[in-house]
């Protein structure tokens, strides 16, 4: 079923699950899930202070009184995945905000993550992409461990710490559905990277903790548990395919073979290496269109590369 939230859609998954669009960029970028637990709600990523109106209207469409939120649970404290987070405590009174241990204080006091992201943007970049940036209230803050699990409404989902995006980043499994909600770890498939010969899965390399080794592990932890379904923030439910686990395990690692390169040499390559990865699934053409559209990913990603460069040579 998909309704309609803030003229953004949101679509009913099986097993519980809604996926609202975060109004990031464009719609289709980047969403977050409302889960459900005999009628107590959990929200796994909170997209931006410009995702709120979405999530109000969709509550309403679906009958859902905002006392019924009891969890918001960002899977790293990166702004598209956490940036409304002390917004939301602030509009549902019940909500606790369950985060990584190394992420809690930059959601208690995010001056640190406003400041770097308007040195990146600008401020009036900024504010178009992530609005207000409220602090959350640290007594309503609780950091879960790697493991650690915890219920809505009876509903279990654990959390699993996983390195290579982010060092503050965690995973949540869903064992009624047998899914990962993956935030960045499993990469992204937007709705046009759904090929005719399979899903293409991007890594997401966005500096300044990008490590390929680590992040290579994570992506085989979450295969090993043969699950049915990965839920990305960018973007939507995927079933998973070993296959996409493999291929981005390769990418990874062609990531890792570019790391002298720079400037305008790593940005060819790296489109070089994202066509050749398009071409297992579909033709050369269509590689080179569809890698096309790729171009603000592969940019941020291009700068995680120069960073982990950067950052072996400086430990030499």
């Amino acid at each position: 079923m998909t309704g309609t939230a803030g003229g953004a859609p949101y679509r009913r998954l099986p097993g519980g699950i809604s996926c609202i669009d975060a109004a990031y960029v464009a719609p289709g970028v980047a969403c977050f899930y409302l889960v459900e637990g005999a009628g107590e709600y959990a929200l796994v990523e909170t997209g931006t202070a410009h995702s709120l109106p979405n999530l109000l209207t969709t509550l309403t469409d679906l009958g859902i009184a905002r006392d019924q939120l009891r969890y918001v649970v960002p899977t790293h404290v990166h702004l598209d995945h956490a940036g409304a987070a002390g917004l939301y405590l602030r509009e549902f009174p019940r909500a606790e905000l369950l985060v990584h241990p190394r992420g809690a204080r930059h959601l208690i006091d995010p001056g640190k993550l406003v400041a770097s992201a308007i040195g990146v943007y600008g401020e009036e970049s900024f504010r178009d992409l992530y609005g207000e940036i409220v602090p959350a209230p640290a007594e309503r803050v609780r950091t879960l461990a790697d493991g650690e699990r915890f219920e809505v409404g009876g509903r279990t989902l654990e959390a699993v710490h996983l390195r290579g995006h982010a060092e503050h980043h965690f995973c949540l499994w869903d064992e009624a559905t047998r899914g990962w909600f993956s935030g960045d770890m499993f990469g992204i498939s937007y709705d046009h990277l759904r090929l005719p010969g399979g899903a293409f899965v991007l890594p997401a390399t966005t500096p300044t903790q990008f490590d390929p080794p680590a992040y290579r592990e994570s992506v085989r932890t979450l295969a090993r548990r043969e699950p049915a379904w990965l839920y990305l923030t960018h973007y939507g439910a995927l079933a998973f395919d070993p296959a996409q686990a493999e291929l981005l395990c390769d990418q990874l690692s062609a990531y890792e073979a570019l790391g002298g390169q720079q400037g305008e040499n790593l940005d060819r390559a790296l489109r070089r290496c994202t066509e050749a990865a398009l071409q297992t699934l579909v033709d050369e053409d269509t590689a080179h269109a569809v890698a096309g559209q790729l171009q603000m990913d592969l940019a941020l990603n291009a700068q995680g590369i120069a960073w982990r460069a950067q950052q072996l040579a400086a430990s030499e």
